[in-house]
């Protein structure tokens, strides 16, 4: 089985020499470009045959550059100028057309920086929050692994804030695939042996086989069974094919693993993949939780899809669960887990009992 490529690699946004090119949308836009580069001194080359500017930088003062030429651009002429990076003074040929982007993608792009530099140090921990079956809160069924990034200064960075930057970056596979290995280790270095959940989004993915080649192999070095490991698909409503989303979750089956659906409940289309995805286990979107036991809507769509689960051998997870009657009617209503801050805080140790 081969890797992905795309994954395994952490790409610089920009060389530490090179050619800023543009190609603006309007004269307008050209003179704001133009003023922004002058305030700073910075010397702008124009080819009036296909309205193309080009700028020379050094490292690290690109981010400076990028900032000053867009303060006075609409947001329309941040998405409308389209803008190339090429190493060097090289200039742009007719294979780098692919590479052509916009100039708000690039600047958002140069804004993240931080998390390739992140992810080439490795800088990502874990926070484990317990898992319980209805009938037994005092030991935890699973834990699910919750990622988290460090600063240089050691202050942590919050997992939207991580994958917010991904995506300006273009370094969501990247993040995606860094952060199941993470997870991974992390909770086997904590020493977490029961069922582990490790969240995926299916849109860093391509290759089933190739992408999660790696993820695989961080379980094998850990030496830790299968079976235990539950992979499970969050931004479920995000996903474009079904088709290819079931091919994920066919490959991760085929390889020993069980799957899950996160926030199911929250839109018709959730409901409508499970004939389709059959997933091992579900969890009720944390919506419908919230005070459940006070709105005859809510406990309608719950108990409803809790039957249904049950009905097609689905295993259920309720999470998001804050309070003893939202508590209290889940467990009337025969869900199989529960979640939630009620019952445990997500935590860098996994759980334990409390005495007495």
């Amino acid at each position: 089985m081969t890797y992905c490529e795309k994954c395994d690699s952490v790409p610089e946004i920009a060389p530490a020499n090179g050619t800023l090119y543009l190609w603006p949308p309007v004269a307008h836009t050209t003179g704001k470009i133009l003023a922004g580069a002058k305030s700073i001194g910075v010397e702008v080359e124009k080819s009036a045959s296909v309205a193309t500017l080009s700028v020379h930088y050094k490292r690290p003062g690109l981010r400076a550059l990028i900032d000053t030429i867009t303060a006075h651009l609409l947001p329309e002429e941040l998405a409308d100028t389209k803008a190339l990076i090429m190493p060097g003074e090289k200039r742009p040929e007719i294979d780098d057309i692919a590479q052509i982007t916009s100039l708000g993608a690039i600047r958002a792009a140069i804004g993240a920086e931080w998390l390739g530099d992140l992810l080439r140090d490795n800088r990502l921990n874990s926070v484990f929050q317990p898992i319980f079956a209805v009938d037994d809160l005092g030991k935890p069924f699973a834990h699910e692994c919750l990622v988290r990034g460090e600063s240089v200064s050691g202050e942590v960075i919050n997992p939207g804030q991580l994958f917010d930057a991904a995506q300006s970056a273009t370094l969501l596979f990247q993040l995606d695939r860094a952060a199941r290995a993470a997870n991974v280790r992390n909770a086997h270095k904590a020493g977490i042996n029961g069922n582990l959940f490790i969240n995926f989004t299916p849109s860093s993915i391509y290759d089933p086989d190739s992408c999660l080649r790696s993820t695989i192999d961080v379980v094998e070095e850990c030496n830790l069974d299968r079976s235990n490991v539950v992979f499970e698909v969050i931004e479920t409503e995000k996903v474009r094919s079904t088709a290819h989303l079931s091919a994920i979750l066919e490959s991760y089956r085929a390889s020993g693993f069980r799957v899950a659906l996160d926030d199911v409940g929250s839109g018709y289309s959730t409901l409508n993949l499970l004939p389709e995805l059959r997933p091992d286990i579900i969890k009720i979107d944390r919506e419908l939780v919230d005070h459940v036991d006070h709105d005859k809507f809510k406990q309608a769509i719950v108990s409803k899809l809790i039957a249904l689960a049950k009905q097609l051998d689905i295993e259920v997870v309720a999470e998001g669960i804050e309070r003893e009657e939202e508590l209290e009617f889940l467990r009337n209503h025969d869900v199989d887990y529960v979640q939630g801050f009620l019952l445990a805080l997500p935590a860098p140790t996994p759980f334990t009992a409390k005495a007495g």
